[in-house]
């Protein structure tokens, strides 16, 4: 899309706005509230036989809103579903040393199993449709994932693409999403470049968005080590970079001091020299802006270093795998994280989790129900079901315009009690209620550290300007 066009979408898309009601329950969690994280009597939707799990039921229409679709290769309002299926593609590592993220795949199957043979699938405008998902290996290669998606639309002719991993691998795609208008629906990564208006095509999912990561880190030390000297690892991409420039920005006019910054290649996880040489400063905190294998690689060099900063690592890391592999040396890592933890027991008698570990065994018999992995893919297919259902007419320009009005969704998947998701014309960043988190090695699970953060709207007013329109 050009300059000009994206300026165009921008003015009429604020133009044709009624009213967008962009809000979140309550202001955090008192003691009590905390204790109620795994209350029963809460209903998760999905417990009911007669429907999926789904969002809020206050039967508000969402605001009108329009995007501009005359520069598109076909009108995506022509574009409908043949039949009773809707066949959606993604992209993702399933191999190579990212091939942990293939645990999403699993979560997301399991889901839409569950939905397509005991729910009936999936009603949208009075009519069931089954989900189809076909899922192709890109080693995490942002070339392959392009390779893929070309293949998804042209040869498997999908309807729309679904929770494609990677932020560079979203980037990479965006363009061609942009000019065939297809959904690219709930991407895997909680970049801020989806909040770009030239790409109404391409929306977030409810990941926490980096740039609210490292406001929840500054927020953190201002109580705890106002004049904190800080260290920096990050991969040596757009995803590292919405770390460290939003780090940057916000301890700006503080006490606080980035002292060093460390860059490794996200192809691979080799960060033992850049941690010694960070840990040669003796900072006070360490920021470990990286995902995967290097997290546990770098927690294990920082215990061999025997340096003892305040970590904080990016909420990709929280996984039970990836911790384990860190073992005593993950031990007290903040991070954050807007789903609850499988293995946190204040959520064993949650409805909504007994239904995961109930489906997931089910469904997904290979997976573990106590990888946050797995979880999260569970809760993407989940808010992926939520949003159809709220679609008046089947076709790409509905489906998109649908998800892009999101208000108030509650109750999906694992979603933390309490919290809910929202976008609109002004906002396109969803996940934006979530907990700062502290690993236990001992218990093997990460606890909420304070109140559940409602940070609805504050993305784009944090994150430097070029990490969202670059």
């Amino acid at each position: 899309m050009s300059v000009r066009s994206a300026k165009r979408f921008r003015l009429l898309a604020l133009a044709t706005v009624l009213a967008v009601v962009l809000a979140a329950c309550g202001d955090g969690r008192d003691d009590n509230e905390e204790a109620d994280n795994g209350d029963d009597t809460e209903e998760p939707a999905g417990d009911d036989d007669t429907e999926a799990p789904a969002g809020d039921d206050d039967g508000e229409e969402p605001a009108a809103f329009e995007i501009d679709t005359s520069e598109c290769a076909t009108d995506p309002a022509g574009v409908t579903v043949e039949g009773d299926t809707i066949k959606l593609g993604t992209s993702l590592p399933q191999s190579g040393i990212y091939a942990a993220f293939a645990e999403i795949l699993r979560g997301e199957q399991a889901y839409l199993s569950y939905v397509n043979e005991e729910l009936g699938g999936v009603e949208i405008a009075g009519t069931k449709y089954q989900i189809e998902l076909v899922a192709k290996d890109d080693g995490y290669s942002s070339d392959q994932t392009v390779a893929n998606v070309d293949g998804l639309i042209a040869d498997d002719n999908v309807f729309a693409l679904f929770n494609v991993v990677g932020t560079r691998n979203n980037l990479a795609i965006r363009d061609v999403v942009q000019e065939e208008c297809i959904p690219n629906l709930f991407a895997a990564t909680g970049s801020p470049a989806w909040g770009n208006p030239a790409y109404p095509f391409m929306l977030g999912t409810m990941l926490v968005p980096y740039p609210l990561e490292m406001q929840a880190l500054v927020n953190y030390l201002t109580t705890e080590k106002p004049d904190a000297t800080i260290a920096v690892l990050r991969a040596d991409d757009d995803f590292g970079r919405s770390y460290s420039e939003t780090l940057a920005s916000l301890v700006e006019g503080t006490d606080m001091e980035i002292v060093a910054e460390e860059v490794y290649n996200p192809e691979g996880a080799e960060v033992a020299t850049q941690v010694t040489t960070l840990a040669a400063t003796n900072a006070d905190v360490f920021v470990l802006g990286g995902t995967l294998l290097a997290c546990p690689t770098a927690l294990n060099e920082v215990g061999t270093a025997g340096w003892k900063p305040i970590i904080y690592m990016s909420g990709t890391c929280t996984s039970k795998t990836l911790m384990a592999a860190a073992g005593a040396n993950g031990d007290g890592v903040l991070s954050v994280g807007p789903l609850m933890d499988p293995n946190d027991p204040q959520y064993a008698d949650n409805e909504a989790m007994s239904l995961y570990k109930e489906k997931v065994a089910q469904f997904s018999p290979d997976a573990d129900a106590g990888n946050g992995i797995v979880a999260y893919g569970w809760s993407a297919a989940a808010l992926l079901v939520a949003t159809l259902e709220k679609v008046p007419e089947l076709n790409r320009l509905s489906v998109m315009e649908t998800a892009r009005t999101l208000e108030n969704m509650e109750n999906i998947g694992l979603q933390l009690p309490g919290s809910t998701w929202t976008d609109g014309a002004e906002d396109w960043f969803l996940g934006e209620d979530y907990d700062l988190v502290q690993y236990s090695t001992a218990d093997g699970f990460f606890s909420p550290v304070g109140e559940l953060i409602k940070a609805n709207d504050e993305t784009e007013e944090i994150t430097p300007p070029d990490l969202i329109n670059g």
